[in-house]
């Protein structure tokens, strides 16, 4: 039920023309990427609602969709951002570590499989041995864009 919700959300902001990245962060022209889901049936669980509900209190927030792509073995800085994340893998694999707690929470996720992540958190990503594409879908307060602050890495990882 909670996918759904999320899902419904993220369309409805989407196709509603939410908003449209600062000029500080190009974008690809529509024209080159081909037609059809980027991704589909991928899973989510633990989905942080109450992050995306204070996400959306004010009735507005900035969508930003990224595609990454890591090399074998590489990774993400550490990083935060300023609201609720969705990462999902849609080829190869990578090894998400956030800190939970005080101690390190990791997990592995394969092609479509994501995670969703509450905003203020640290965390990191590694792809396996034969890297990585991904998609990440930003719900953030309005005109904070997609703010990477970089961070220690997760405690205890």
């Amino acid at each position: 039920m909670r996918i759904r919700l999320v899902a419904a959300i993220v369309v409805v902001l989407i196709a509603g023309g939410a908003a449209v990245a600062v000029a500080s962060h190009p974008q690809i022209d529509p024209a080159t990427v081909p037609v059809g889901f980027l991704t589909a049936h991928s899973q989510i669980n633990n989905v942080p609602t109450a992050a995306i509900e204070k996400a959306l209190k004010s009735g507005k927030t900035d969508v930003f969709i990224e595609h990454g792509r890591l090399a074998a073995n590489g990774s993400v800085a550490s990083q935060t951002t300023p609201g609720p994340v969705f990462y999902v893998v849609q080829k190869g694999q990578v090894r998400f570590e956030q800190s939970q707690r005080g101690r390190c929470q990791r997990k592995t996720l394969s092609s479509n499989q994501g995670i969703a992540i509450q905003g203020g958190k640290a965390n990191r990503f590694t792809a396996g041995p034969a890297g990585a594409d991904y998609y990440v879908v930003y719900l953030l307060p309005r005109k904070t864009g997609p703010n990477f602050k970089k961070a220690p890495n997760p405690a205890g990882c």
